[in-house]
């Protein structure tokens, strides 16, 4: 095909995690090169198999156009003297050009006249530009974690085996260390030893689908699921829809062979978290489920290599997976004969953060932020189960079965609180306070777990903060921003009237406390920072969720700048002042209310006295402020959480001192000569600021 480039990186088995990235990343990669060097294209299309990224790029031009290239220099004025000689400037300007002064031309630009010195440049061929283009897109792959082999310094995700570069059915030739381009390819690893020529795109694919190779991982998808539905229909079985492991299983095989096997029955009495497990996160295996979504005892897997006999390959696959389900058994009947209380003391040896402590004493802060924040929401109820859930919490870390499977902590909490005899609402707890796990998870469930979740939150946050680490760029190891989110989801979800100052006041406090001191020597920065760090922390991941629902940037940060203390409270007055945002004589009202902040901004606050109004108009805004700050008390008393509704009323009440304000402004001089009356007129305005500020700062919209 005339302009088709085929271009392979052949490798070690990259890991499914970062192959589809490094897919796109290609794809974007090549796209900005041939941009940068003029070649213009059809169509990139990228393809990955565990051992190969491959790009198929199509209308390619055989060289560049021809293009003309204008480098300005100095300002006319500065290149030449009175006589017209040459300065310097402009002598250097013809050298850096390689070109005699005499040849400079001066032209005219909006800004003034200068040199001008143009160049016609001959297309390059394209072949030529590839030599650089294609190792420059190599160097320039970005992957999470990278490695050299042998003695070479390029470092890649995996060890590159083999190159290839074909366009318009010439090889391209350039190396990487000691790899060298060729139009050769490989097939299957098991399946053909011998190298692929190929001259143009259909001779390259059709080799690799001829040696057991399907280049394409759409139709490596396609197969894999239709061939899971007809096997799980063949028991009378169905799989859960699990996007993650298709992806996962299409990125670790080259040619997708799919099989199905079985294991006893009696593994299904083990808890049924700890069998998908296994399947899924450690084997990469599907679960089999029946029509009332209860697990069946099949699991379907997907074969990398083309088989004879499947059924050596399923009973392979059944040894495995029934040795990892003796081993859950085992560590299953092992952990249920202890009490999960009886694992605290575990904890005492468990290392949370070295700079903060162990598990133990994480448990016994989880205890006392659990206090404060039954209090502060006037949950009493749950006072108990919670602090139970907190000093359990953890313990599920110390068992067997967790130390194996990490990912079931919380999950095994759950049934070993069962087992030992905890109240539903204590092992519910346990399972749900790590809940959202991502960004957009589940949230908990119950009222204990949602209050368990806040707590462990809050404590992560604060220990991370303490101990210095705190997330920067796009760097966030532990996960504090997710938390964080977790936090503000859990909180409007269940409409808490939280203080968050104290709330996080508490975990500071609780937190340096319990510290030895030498540790508390090491930490360089008073409570209150430390605090005021964390609020700030949280109120910018607030502001990034209300700007992904489409909240107005300039809206939010009003609400905002005017404090950041109730998750629940800014969130209503946030809506309740997009709502009102709406209103038609809303940027009458903000012109005004700019007006009363502009001239009350950094005044030193002083006593209003009513006895020094002089003019009707003083009086007649005074009395109208009077009336609607009572009318609206009830909205900001403190002693009940308010809903955008309550918000809007206030605002339409406030509102209302518009027509006062701008007659006070008509009819009185504010900067009266007279010092007692200016300052009498400047409190005023500053009582009528404050009033806004309660909700928002208008002079921000």
């Amino acid at each position: 095909m005339t302009g088709e480039l085929i271009f392979e990186i052949g490798t070690e088995e990259i890991p499914a995690l970062f192959l589809s990235k490094a897919r796109t990343d290609l794809s974007a990669l090549l796209k900005s090169e041939f941009e940068n060097s003029s070649l213009e294209f059809d169509k990139i299309d990228t393809f990955s198999t565990p051992r190969r990224l491959v790009a198929h790029i199509t209308g390619l031009p055989d060289s560049q156009k021809d293009r003309v290239i204008v480098n300005f220099g100095p300002p006319k004025k500065i290149a030449f003297d009175e006589s017209g000689r040459p300065s310097k400037a402009a002598l250097g300007f013809a050298k850096s050009q390689n070109t005699n002064i005499d040849d400079v031309d001066i032209v005219s630009r909006d800004n003034g006249e200068f040199l001008c010195v143009k160049k016609e440049l001959k297309g390059e061929k394209t072949s030529e530009l590839l030599k650089n283009i294609l190792p420059k897109v190599i160097n320039s792959l970005h992957f999470n974690k990278t490695m050299r082999w042998g003695d070479i310094e390029t470092s890649f995700v995996r060890p590159i085996r083999w190159l290839g570069a074909v366009f318009q059915g010439k090889k391209i030739a350039f190396r990487i260390e000691n790899i060298k381009s060729s139009d050769f390819t490989f097939g299957h690893r098991f399946t053909s030893k011998k190298p692929l020529k190929y001259k143009d795109w259909k001779t390259f694919s059709g080799s690799l689908e001829k040696n057991n190779v399907v280049l394409d991982p759409n139709k490596r998808k396609e197969i894999i699921e239709n061939e899971i539905k007809i096997l799980a229909k063949k028991v009378n079985g169905k799989i859960e829809d699990d996007p993650g492991l298709i992806e996962t299983v299409i990125n670790i095989v080259e040619h997708p062979t799919v099989l199905i096997g079985q294991f006893e029955e009696k593994f299904l009495k083990l808890p049924k978290e700890v069998l998908i497990s296994v399947m899924k996160n450690h084997q990469k295996y599907f679960p089999v489920y029946n029509s009332k979504n209860k697990l069946m005892p099949y699991f379907i897997f997907v074969c990398g290599t083309p088989v004879k006999d499947g059924s050596v390959v399923v009973k392979g696959n059944e040894r495995v997976i029934r040795a990892r389900f003796n081993d859950a058994e085992f560590f299953y009947a092992e952990d249920s004969r202890v009490k999960l209380s009886e694992h605290l003391d575990d904890l005492k040896n468990m290392i949370y953060l070295s700079q903060i402590g162990t598990y133990f004493e994480k448990v016994k802060r989880m205890e006392e932020i659990s206090k404060a924040l039954v209090k502060e929401l006037g949950l009493e109820k749950e006072k108990d189960d919670l602090k139970r859930a907190a000093l359990l919490s953890k313990c599920d870390l110390a068992t067997q079965m967790v130390f194996e499977f990490p990912e079931l902590q919380g999950t095994m909490g759950n049934y070993y609180a069962i087992i030992s005899g905890e109240e539903k609402a204590v092992s519910n707890a346990i399972e749900e306070h790590y809940m959202p796990l991502t960004r957009d998870g589940e949230l908990p469930l119950t009222t204990t777990g949602s209050l368990l979740s806040i707590t462990e939150k809050i404590d992560n946050i604060t220990s991370c903060f303490i101990a210095g680490l705190i997330p920067t760029g796009s760097a966030d190891p532990y996960a504090l921003r997710r938390q964080a989110i977790g936090i503000i989801r859990i909180v409007i979800n269940n409409n808490f009237n939280l203080n968050l100052k104290r709330i996080v006041g508490n975990s500071v406090n609780t937190t340096t406390k319990s510290l030895d001191n030498k540790k508390k020597k090491d930490i360089d920065i008073s409570n209150s920072e430390i605090k005021n760090s964390i609020i700030s922390f949280i109120a910018d991941r607030f502001k990034n969720i209300l700007i992904d629902e489409g909240y107005t940037n300039t809206v939010i940060d009003s609400v905002l700048s005017t404090g950041f203390v109730n998750i629940v409270d800014s969130f209503g007055r946030i809506k309740a002042v997009e709502k009102f945002k709406k209103q038609k004589d809303f940027e009458e009202l903000a012109v005004t209310f700019k007006r009363v902040v502009n001239i009350a901004k950094d005044t030193p606050k002083t006593k209003l006295n009513i006895k020094l109004f002089k003019d009707s108009s003083e009086k007649k805004l005074y009395k109208t402020y009077s009336e609607i700050s009572k009318d609206t008390e009830k909205y900001f008393e403190g002693k009940r959480l308010n809903s955008e509704s309550d918000y809007v009323k206030a605002l339409n009440s406030i509102k209302t001192l518009k027509k006062p304000v701008d007659d006070f402004f008509d009819s009185v001089m504010v900067m009266d000569k007279n010092e007692k009356i200016k300052n009498n007129r400047l409190a005023l305005l500053g009582e009528i600021k404050e009033l806004f500020f309660r909700i928002s700062d208008f002079s921000k919209i």
